[in-house]
């Protein structure tokens, strides 16, 4: 047996093995969940907050489990307006793939005092891999919305009216405060004018 014959004996199989490795890890990554927990603003209405529990990888997470309940229904703007409220103390039996169920987490203020500067959950969940073995996975997450501090979450709709009109940054209602003071302007040019042409007249 020459030298080729012999490297190909020998690497045939480690390139083959790598491939098979290659693929299977890919097909992991595409089977596997992954949750993701987190507070958002709401798209609608600024001033509350929603709790978002979606699963963005690609396989179906099964007998999901958290840490503890996940605060929710903390309302308040500025200060907590009592103690709020909690969901999924007992779990979901499933989470697919894509799938992403939003709660009402209340308000700024309310969560804040809730959550501190942070708050640790970790969700534990099983799922099938690549040939049908079932396995567990735990994830951890930290809950805050301290990030939010400076976002309209955090101020009432008649707040946020008053420093849009009073503020230094230009906003919609000031650009149309400005133009409805322009037309007012020129209204009074024109009848202004009117006048002075009538009087004339007269003379």
């Amino acid at each position: 047996m020459d030298l080729a014959q012999t490297v190909f004996y020998v690497v045939s199989p480690l390139v083959t093995l790598l491939a098979v490795s290659v693929a299977y890890i890919a097909l992991l990554r595409q089977s596997r969940p992954h949750i993701l927990v987190h507070y958002r603003p709401n798209p609608g209405i600024p001033i509350v907050i929603d709790l978002v529990v979606e699963n963005i990888g690609g396989g179906l997470a099964r007998n999901v489990k958290f840490s503890e309940p996940l605060p929710s229904q903390c309302w308040g703007i500025e200060e907590p307006d009592g103690k709020g409220g909690e969901v999924l103390g007992e779990g979901l039996p499933a989470l697919a793939s894509g799938q992403k169920m939003i709660f009402d987490a209340g308000q700024f203020g309310g969560l804040a005092a809730r959550l501190g500067e942070a708050l640790e959950i970790r969700a534990s969940y099983e799922y099938a891999n690549p040939i049908g073995l079932t396995r567990k996975r735990t994830e951890s997450y930290l809950l805050s919305v301290s990030h939010m501090r400076s976002m309209p979450t955090r101020i009432s709709a008649d707040q946020a009216i008053v420093e849009a009109l009073k503020g230094p940054n230009p906003t919609t209602i000031q650009g149309i405060r400005s133009e409805l003071y322009a037309i007012r302007r020129a209204l009074e040019a024109i009848q202004s004018s009117r006048e002075k042409k009538d009087s004339g007249r007269e003379v």
